[in-house]
This record gives C-alpha cells, structure tokens and sequence, in this order.
C-alpha cells in the first residue's frame, strides 16, 4: 500500500514514501513554498498489527496526548483506547515529537495499538475518506544539492468503462462482459445541432423484404395459418367485471369531483387576482384623487393670492372690494370699542382717508385693466381682418385657407400700426415710419385722412426739430387714436373691414338686450343669468357699478365649492344632475342663507373647508339633496348605507327643514329637474323600444 502523508507540510523519503500537503491543492504554489519553508513538521508512519501503514504530517512541537486526540476522527478510536509505541516502548501523553528524534527526511515511525478488542482499525475505509491530490512534493537526496524537494504532478488515467451487457456461466459463475467495454472510454456525445458531418444531412429509410407479408396466409407446419400485422389489435377475453365493479374501477364520479374540486381552485385564485388588482387600483385611484385636490387647494390659494395682487376679472375686484368692506366694519368696531368723543370723531376720519386711499388704488387698477384690454380689443381687429378665410370642404371635411386681397391689405395695416405704436424706435425710424403713413394716406380723400396727414406734418417737423418722443408722446396717442379709427371705417379702408363687421352683426342678431340701467342694447353674454333670472334687465357693469341692493362678496371660495360639486358628479356618471346649471350666487345663496356657512355637524365656519355633498348618495346632487359638512365629514358621510341608523330624528328634522327651504327657494329648478328626468325616462323608453324592433325578424 502507497505510504501518502496529508499533512499542512507534505514530505517524503525517495521511492516509496511520497507526501503532499492538502493546501498544495490550490494553486497558490508560491504561498505554499513560503509556508513550508515558515514550519518544521515530521512525517509519521504509524504501523499497525497487520503491518499497514498510514502516514500523516503534524508539527514537531504536537504532543502524544494532542496526537491521539487528531487520530480520534481518522480512526474512530476513543483516544483512551490508544496506544502509541517508539522502539517498543509505549508514549506518555507528555511526549513531544521532535524530543523522540527524527530519521533522515523527517520520518518518525510509530506503533499504534488498542486496548479494547471490540476495536479494529480498517485501514481500507480509511484511505477511501481521501483522494490522491494532484501535486505532491517529494523529498530526495542528491550528491551535490543534498536534500532537495520536488514538486511531482500526479496524473489520472484511469478510464471508465461502462457496463455494456456480458454473459454470465452458471456452473462457474464467471462473467464474460462485450469486448467493447474492454476498450478505451466511449465517445463523447456530441449534441445534433453542434454537428455538421453528412450523417446529419441526409436522412433515408432502409427497407427489406422479409418472407411473406402479415396480411397474407401461409403454410407453417401442415395448417392454414394467418400471421397477425403490427397494426392489428388482439383483443384477449379476460374475467368477468360487473357493472358496479366497473363503476367503482373507474370511479367517475371521484374525477369529476377532482377536476370540480381543481377547477374551483383555479377560479378562486383567478377571483382574488382580480379583487386584488381591482383594490389596488381603488387605492392607487383613491391617493390620486387626494393629491388632486390638495394640487387644486394649493393652486386655488395661489390663484387667490394672485388675484389680490393683480386682480383681472370682475371676481377679483369684488373680492377686493369685499376684503375692504370686511376691514372697514371690524375698524368701525375697533373705534368704538376703545374710543369715545373727539377721539372717535378723529378715528373716523383716519378711517375714512384710508377707505378713500384704498378705493382710489382699486380703481387705478381697474384704469389700467381696461387700457389693457382696449389694447387688446385692437389686436383682435387687427387679427380678424389679417388673418386668411378658413372653411372646410364638403369632401372629407378637408380645410381650406384662402388669402384675399382684403386679408393681405389688413396685415398690411397691422404692420403699420404695431409699427407706429412701437414704443422702442428712435426718433430717425419713427420719422420713416411717419412718412410712410402719410404716402399711404395720400390717396384717400376724406375727413380723417386730412386730419391724420396734418399732424403727421406736425408730429414731423417736431421730431426734425429735435424733440424727444416724450415731448411729442400726446401727438403720437392722436395719430394712433385716429389711425384705428380711419381703418374702422368701411368707407376709408377699401373694404378691408367688410369681413370684421358681418361677424358683428351675426353675434348681435337676435341676441341684443335691453339694459335698464345703462339704456344700452348689449348681447347676452353681458348680462349674468342666474337660475332664477326670467329675463335679462340688468348687465353686468351696471349691477357692478350699483351695490345698494348687493354688498360686496367674495365669490371664489363658492365657485370652488361649485367645481368640486361637479368634479364628483362627474365621477358618479350623473351628467344630468341640476349642479350643471347652477351658478356661483346660487352657491352663495345656499351655503350663507340655508346653511349659514358652518358645518351642519362641526359647526365649523372655515369656508375653504367647507364642502356641499349628497344628503342621500344614490340620487342625484341637488339643492334639496345636499348637506354642507367639511372634507372629512363629507367623506365619512358618503360610506353611510342607511340614514337613519347614524343620525337621530332631531337632526333628520333639521335637515328636512333646510331642504323644503331650498326647495322654495328654487322652485323654478325643481321643476327644470322633473324635466330633465322625464326626458330621462322617455330616452330610455325609446332605446329599449328601438332593441326590441330590432330584435324582432
């Protein structure tokens, strides 16, 4: 038996006694060398009673006791049962190795022995634990180097040979396997696609003919005999089977009830797949929805916060207006509270200064939004007659855009009016400009032509004179002023503004009222109709302009209770709701006058908070069918499946009574709904009357 040591230091005599290392495995060869050159260690060939022989390295500093405890898991020996002997001489646990004294090439032979007879060492199993390792190192000795160490690779050639069939011999017993297991290993198996050889080409069946065919009769030992083909089926009678045996054999009910069983599986796992992504997108929908609105809170306070700063809409200065008006009442407050006499008299003039003051900057800001839109009423003109015609053709509504001569006179004169009114230029390009108008104006021949050429004349000698554009700027807003309205003149501009003036008329055609403040025939979109307006009697300038029936109000919080009002009918699908027709004012009236602008269950008066919802979540959204509550009352509301079993009789009373006054108020749109509903129901009718004709043959 080969004497192979494996230890951290692998050594060997010449010849037979060869020793590895277990790191040497690895490939770190150099960190190996280093370590073997840093530790002493002895070789031991421990001898047993059979003569075997197991070697092993340990380092020369083990004792014998830590030796037999190393030896423990190597032999399945209790280190008690131990015995090592040097030179027949049994070792005491105190023992050191190299006090024992080394043989040449650091080899140490030992006799291990046990105590107990039930113990035997199988050197056999023991050896099967490990396996050769790939590179040993061997130690020898030569005449000029000495003792010098050799790495040595082992090489496996053992070859596998499988098993392909034999024969065995009864009498002796011996087995006779196929010659090709005999040979080398067998070919590697090389994958279809991984070959390209001309076996893997060409495919061909083979066919021979043997003896008769299957199908036809023969003679076979004297007798007519049929010689059955590989596609007929022989069919054997077996034993008899009842049909409850056979029931049961085949037990269909059983699989029936399987597949049920499994199919029901499938569908519930199906079934909560759905729920669960249908949930999930409730909730994903849920905190859009929540964003949203803290989004549009967010805006709606910035918009606010805009509009007290730069108001350009009548809300606006209304707003303003109502923001004063509330500051002047808690100041007259405040005055009479804490002063009296001459010191109040004098509060109430303070006071009245600074009303003026901020009345006066209200309506600086009003001038200057109506300059601003005078301007851009001109730019509309200007616009209207530049722009080409654009209609759509009868085939495949194709649109069409056609340039006229009027359109490209109209760009012209916006060219020169934007030109004119150019508050940049210098005073040589103004004069080049100017001379330019007064060519153009040389050809027509009436009042406002004349004018207009004299004080471009004025305004030209002016500027060659050297003055600046400011000392001429009152000359220059004539010469615009008369400009605009000499090409305003359907006599003066050839035409130009024909097309400006149809549209006109076409929005005032049946669409003029009668203004009973102003004595003015103004279109609909000047009046503001409300939804219990019969008719249309006073516009808007003039209900702004007279506030001794109406106070101020701060219109904007109702009109985003409004916008919410809607937003959640439209998520509720009721596009017939009476909520599409109502106004802000109707919003005001509603949320002050009935509901006296708090919570009707918190009481609070925060009107930002402040939400009108369904009273009963499965009809529509009504003045009669509204409850004003804040946002989080009004969602909590809205999960309630039964009125009465949240509410007490006092507050379904109370509610009762602020929806029949609704209902009086509004009267005239509850009968808007009752129509609106009938055609409702008579739309239905129709379509299920048109699906049952259509169904019929």
């Amino acid at each position: 038996m080969p004497q192979i040591s494996f230890g951290l230091d692998s050594s060997s005599s010449v010849g037979s006694d060869a020793s590895t290392d277990a790191p040497e495995i690895s490939d770190h060869s150099g960190h190996v060398k280093a370590l073997k050159s840093r530790l002493n260690n002895i070789t031991l060939k421990f001898t047993i009673e059979d003569n075997p022989v197991y070697t092993q390295s340990y380092h020369e500093d083990t004792a014998v006791g830590d030796l037999k405890s190393l030896l423990v898991d190597v032999f399945k020996l209790p280190a008690s049962h131990m015995i090592l002997q040097y030179k027949n001489t049994e070792l005491s646990n105190n023992v050191i190795l190299k006090e024992l004294g080394a043989e040449t090439f650091g080899v140490l032979e030992l006799k291990l022995k046990t105590t107990s007879a039930d113990d035997k060492i199988d050197l056999d199993e023991i050896y099967s634990d490990y396996t050769i390792p790939d590179v040993i190192t061997v130690r020898m000795q030569t005449s000029y180097e000495g003792i010098k160490e050799v790495v040595v690779e082992v090489e496996n050639r053992a070859i596998y040979k499988p098993f392909l069939g034999g024969y065995f011999d009864k009498h002796s017993g011996l087995e006779y396997h196929h010659g090709y297991s005999q040979t080398g290993p067998p070919k590697s198996k090389v994958p279809p696609e991984m070959k390209n050889h001309r076996d893997t080409q060409t495919y061909f069946w083979r066919n021979r003919k043997l003896d008769m065919p299957y199908a036809h009769a023969t003679q076979m030992a004297n007798e007519q005999t049929w010689i059955p083909s590989v596609g007929d089926r022989i069919l054997t009678a077996g034993p008899y089977e009842t049909a409850e045996e056979r029931e049961k054999r085949l037990d269909i009910e059983g699989k029936v009830r399987t597949i049920q069983r499994y199919f029901r599986a499938w569908l519930t796992r199906k079934r909560l797949k759905e729920y669960s992504a249908e949930y999930h997108k409730r909730i994903r929908l849920m905190l859009e929805r929540e964003a949203l609105e803290r989004k549009q809170d967010m805006e709606r306070k910035k918009r606010d916060l805009i509009s007290r700063v730069f108001p350009r809409t009548a809300a606006d200065f209304s707003m303003l207006y109502a923001m004063t008006e509330r500051w002047k009442k808690a100041e007259i407050k405040r005055i009479i509270e804490m002063h009296c006499g001459p010191a109040r008299i004098a509060e109430f003039y303070l006071l009245l200064e600074k009303e003026i003051e901020i009345l006066r900057s209200i309506e600086a800001l009003r001038l200057k939004l109506r300059n601003d839109r005078k301007l851009q009423k001109d730019i509309d003109f200007f616009k209207t007659i530049g722009d080409p015609w654009t209609f759509k053709c009868s085939y495949k509504n194709i649109p069409i855009v056609m340039d006229t001569l009027e359109t490209q006179r109209g760009r012209t004169y916006r060219e020169l009016y934007e030109a004119l009114c150019d508050p940049t230029l210098d005073p040589s390009n103004r004069m080049l400009v100017l001379l330019e108008l007064r060519r153009g104006l040389e050809t027509h021949n009436c009042l406002v032509a004349n004018e207009l050429i004299e004080l471009v004349d004025r305004a030209c000698e002016l500027i060659a004179r050297g003055f600046e554009n400011r000392d001429i700027e009152t000359l220059q807003r004539r010469i615009e002023g008369l400009l605009l309205h000499h090409f305003e003149l359907p006599e003066c501009n050839e035409g130009v503004t024909n097309r400006y003036n149809r549209l006109t008329e076409k929005s005032m055609k049946d669409n003029l009222f009668y203004c009973q403040g102003c004595h003015k025939l103004k279109p609909i979109e000047s009046y503001n109709i409300g939804i219990k307006s019969n008719a249309a009697k006073i516009c808007a300038t003039c209900k702004f302009i007279d506030r001794s029936k109406e106070p101020w109000i701060d219109i904007s919080p109702y009109r985003f209770i409004l916008r919410q009002i809607r937003r959640n009918e439209r998520l509720l699908h009721a596009h017939s709701s009476i909520a599409f027709i109502l106004q802000d004012k109707d919003i005001y009236y509603i949320v002050t006058h009935i509901w006296h602008a708090h919570s009707a269950l918190s009481e609070c008066d925060n009107i930002y908070q402040l939400r009108l919802c369904r009273w009963d979540k499965t009809k529509d959204w009504s003045p009669w069918n509204c409850i004003l509550l804040t946002a989080e009352e009004a969602k909590a509301h809205l999960k309630i499946e039964k009125l009465e079993d949240v509410y007490d009789e006092n507050f379904l009373s109370y509610v009762f009574n602020k929806h029949a006054l609704t209902k009086k108020y509004f009267a005239q749109t509850f009968d808007i709904e009752k129509c609106v509903k009938e055609t409702e129901v008579d739309d239905e009718y129709v379509n299920q009357y048109l699906e049952e004709k259509k169904l019929c043959p």
